[in-house]
């Protein structure tokens, strides 16, 4: 029997039979078996009810793992038994950003699991535009990281990291993590703080060459580049004392608001930058990465915290939800 999850309201998950999803595919589709789901903070800002542009009753999850089970008649470049990741922001190709290649700021985005429904499903309905295929050499507890993991290799493609570079990583959740990870695998000295103790023991663990320290030990003046991950005013105006003349803070958590002390952010000649999830190269180039370096891979599977079948989805939901370090993911 088919299984899926609906968020009915907020805080109020089950699961359910679906509604038959076995209508004939259209030319450009892909009936999909979802084989790994992982749970992340914008889950949970939906299970919550704080992401403002929610719909309900929604099927949650966008970090998806899936085997191609059948393919419409134009979507030949997949076959039956194909394993793929998921990009689940959709794009219209049409607007002014999508002409541009900037397909993650499109103007008509939808988000699977927030206001269309998501992969959290034993068969669902995709279109092939939106699946990258797995090279067969990388596992399915890494590849179903890759999303998370294209969210850090889009965003540190904004700064040139070279080797020796010192490198600030503000927030150990998955995403700070994520970018430590990079930064690491590029050669820069990596130090990460969180107000976490936690988290900062997690991310050494995985991350031995990393330097953890607590927010009240960031030296000024002192990083080529600064990520603020942990999406909290006092870490993004911190981030400017901490970066060095010259260097760069990229944002990548999501403060609400936080005060910008213009005069240093001018007189350090600093650069600020923006990252937003990824476009369909990041998650191919994420592939790629992880096909060829098997030391990195496993570091990336290092990061998943718990793992539990989808008939006890209470208890992924609850590691996510408890703020404990580590990814948490449903097995299908």
């Amino acid at each position: 029997m088919l299984r899926e999850l609906i968020l009915e309201a907020p805080g109020k998950l089950l699961m359910r039979t679906p509604r038959s999803e076995s209508r004939p595919l259209q030319a450009h589709e892909l009936r999909v078996s979802t084989l790994y789901g992982g749970i992340c903070g914008s889950d949970l800002k939906v299970y919550e009810g704080h992401m403002a542009h929610a719909v309900y009753p929604v099927r949650p999850g966008h970090e998806l793992l899936a085997v191609v089970t059948e393919v419409g008649d134009d979507a030949t470049s997949f076959a039956p038994g194909d394993r793929v990741v998921i990009i689940p922001n959709t794009f219209c190709g049409e607007c002014d950003q999508c002409r541009r290649g900037q397909t993650n700021i499109c103007c008509n985005k939808q988000s699977l699991g927030i206001n269309v429904p998501g992969g959290f499903a034993d068969e669902w309905v995709v279109a092939s535009k939106y699946a990258v295929p797995v090279p067969e050499a990388v596992p399915d507890r890494v590849a179903v990281l890759v999303e998370p993991f294209a969210v850090a290799v889009h965003a540190m493609q904004k700064v040139q990291i070279c080797e020796g570079d010192e490198v600030l990583v503000s927030g150990c959740g998955t995403e700070g993590a994520l970018c430590a990870l990079v930064a690491s695998a590029r050669g820069a000295h990596v130090t990460v703080t969180d107000i976490q103790p936690d988290r900062l023991r997690w991310i050494h663990s995985i991350l031995p060459n990393v330097h953890p320290i607590t927010p009240d030990q960031v030296a000024d003046d002192s990083f080529a580049v600064v990520v603020e991950a942990a999406g909290a005013r006092a870490s993004v105006e911190s981030a400017f004392a901490a970066v060095a003349p010259g260097g760069i803070i990229l944002g990548v958590g999501m403060a609400v608001e936080a005060a910008i002390p213009m005069q240093r952010f001018v007189r350090k000649e600093a650069t600020l930058y923006g990252s937003i999830i990824y476009v369909y190269d990041d998650f191919a180039q994420a592939l790629a990465w992880l096909n060829r370096d098997c030391e990195l891979a496993a570091k990336l599977e290092a990061c998943i915290g718990a793992e539990v079948s989808l008939d006890a989805f209470e208890e992924a939901y609850s590691h996510a939800l408890s703020g404990k370090p580590g990814k948490a993911l449903l097995k299908f």
